[in-house]
């Protein structure tokens, strides 16, 4: 067990030297980080997304972005690689870290910035933004113009959408309505055309149809009537029974009358306008006969001396005959044109019809239109009055006092424990990989005897010279290595402060 001991104390001893390099190496480059990296600051604000002042129920806004979604907007918008190129430009956050190309810029500059957003059931939705930079006021600055460009984004964006609402409103109102004027039109120039064979007035036409049938039939009996009394009164004249009669053309004028009137009232009632004037004028007439009659003063007959009054009678009644046949032509005319109407009747029901339900839905489409026209209008003066829900600033902004990273006590920690464990695991890991037969006992394990004698192997000082040589050249090696290997990241990948504070910020430190 001491020879054991011995071993692996004389290894130790053998292979201190590489050991101390590695760990003077590594407690070195944590040293140097620890002592090196520059100080960070970090500055923060809070936003906070306040509900709308004026309950939904009294009015409401146009805009029904929720909060989370409204912020995460705003973020996606903060983040743009024109906003955080200028913001890096105006507050400096680069310089002295040599020229950057705008890719590398916008990559810092997201790494640096963080935006947080808190929200829940019932809980109010908060958003926290924080930026790291060299100085206090660099890191304020840039939170406080961070802020700025919410608040700004927020009132533009909801002003933006409320009025985008109410210019959709007022156009579909502005084309609802022409689109009404026309429907309207529609309906009123179809009317116009189709007067007579509407559907509101088929009752009136069947009823006059009725009584035109009518009309026609009890003119037809008259009229059958009339030219049997006509035939009569011939055959009577022909048997020599007329009477000669001289009448006055007053008298004449008042029998043509008289026949008229009764004609008349046949067809007619009692209150027809042409049956009142016919009254009319025979009272007129009957007046002016009593009246001559009465004072003596009669003329003389100027009519045709063979006139009779059987003669008077039948040209009586070829007058009412005449005026039978011409009212059964008017109302056979008529007729006509009341079975044309009726017939194109019901298809210009449906053609009215569907008119009137394209009016019907534009005339809804235009009063929801308005309603919502209304509800836009109040929902845009809202939003200009910064009624409604809004980002507000909970906490600004300041200057920190004291740097946020690096941990340099960590750093400087984290060297010497690498260096301590690579220079174990270096150890470790050459005993493990060296097979060779250095021991009796390894001797003893390899082959399963005993041996009595074993003769040491001694290196020449060629070799041991050779072995000196290369681990010099290692060491140096790793010397240089490192160094160089961190001043190539740093110059061509990314500053060691930053890829420290990534590792970092990774490793939650």
């Amino acid at each position: 067990m001491n020879s054991d001991v011995r071993f692996y104390l004389a290894l130790i001893v053998k292979r201190l030297p590489v050991m101390l390099t590695i760990f003077v190496l590594c407690a070195g480059v944590g040293g140097g980080l620890a002592v090196t990296l520059p100080s960070r600051y970090v500055a923060d604000a809070r936003l906070l997304v306040e509900s709308a002042q004026i309950p939904d129920n009294l009015a409401q806004s146009t805009v029904q972005t929720g909060a989370a979604e409204q912020l995460q907007i705003i973020e996606q918008r903060l983040m743009t690689r024109a906003n955080l190129i200028d913001m890096a430009n105006r507050y400096g956050v680069f310089s002295g870290d040599g020229l950057l190309s705008p890719d590398e810029i916008v990559k810092q500059m997201r790494d640096l910035t963080k935006l947080t957003t808190t929200s829940g059931r019932n809980q109010a939705t908060l958003m926290t933004i924080s930026f790291r930079a060299k100085s206090p006021q660099t890191a304020a600055g840039v939170v406080n113009e961070l802020v700025t460009l919410v608040l700004n984004q927020d009132a533009e964006r909801r002003r933006r959408l409320a009025s985008q609402t109410l210019d959709y409103f007022e156009q579909e109102v502005q084309r609802l309505s022409g689109e009404l004027g026309k429907r309207s039109a529609a309906i009123v120039a179809f009317k116009e055309a189709n007067k007579d064979a509407l559907p509101d007035g088929l009752t009136y036409r069947l009823d006059r149809q009725t009584q035109l049938q009518e009309r026609i039939n009890l003119a037809a009996r008259d009229r059958v009537s009339l030219n049997e009394q006509r035939n009569r009164l011939i055959a009577v004249g022909a048997a020599g029974g007329g009477a000669t009669v001289q009448l006055s053309p007053m008298q004449q004028q008042l029998q043509t009358l008289k026949g008229q009137l009764e004609a008349a009232l046949s067809v007619y009632s009692e209150t027809n306008p042409k049956v009142k004037m016919l009254k009319a004028q025979v009272a007129a007439l009957e007046a002016q006969a009593s009246k001559q009659s009465s004072s003596g003063d009669q003329t003389a007959a100027s009519a045709d001396p063979s006139k009779t009054m059987l003669d008077l009678q039948i040209a009586e009644i070829d007058s009412r005959i005449a005026f039978i046949d011409k009212d059964v032509k008017s109302a056979e005319d008529e007729l006509a044109s009341l079975r044309v109407a009726i017939e194109k009747t019901p298809e210009n029901a449906i053609k009215l019809e569907a008119l009137q339900r394209d009016y019907n839905n534009v005339q809804s489409q235009y009063e929801q239109a308005t309603a919502s026209l209304a509800k836009a209008q109040t929902g845009e003066r809202i939003e200009v009055l910064s009624k409604g829900e809004k980002v507000s600033v909970i906490e600004q902004a300041v200057p920190p006092t004291e740097p946020n990273s690096p941990n340099r006590p960590m750093i400087a920690g984290g060297g010497l424990f690498l260096g301590t464990a690579l220079a174990v695991a270096f150890f470790v890991l050459t005993e493990v990989l060296n097979r060779s037969i250095r021991r009796p006992v390894d001797l003893t394990r390899a082959l399963g005897v005993q041996p009595l004698v074993t003769i040491p192997y001694l290196e020449s000082e060629t070799m041991v010279r050779r072995r000196r040589a290369m681990a010099t050249i290692v060491i140096a090696g790793a010397a240089i290595g490192i160094p160089l290997a961190l001043w190539a990241t740093h110059t061509f990948y990314m500053p060691l402060d930053l890829l420290a504070e990534k590792a970092m910020t990774r490793l939650g430190l």
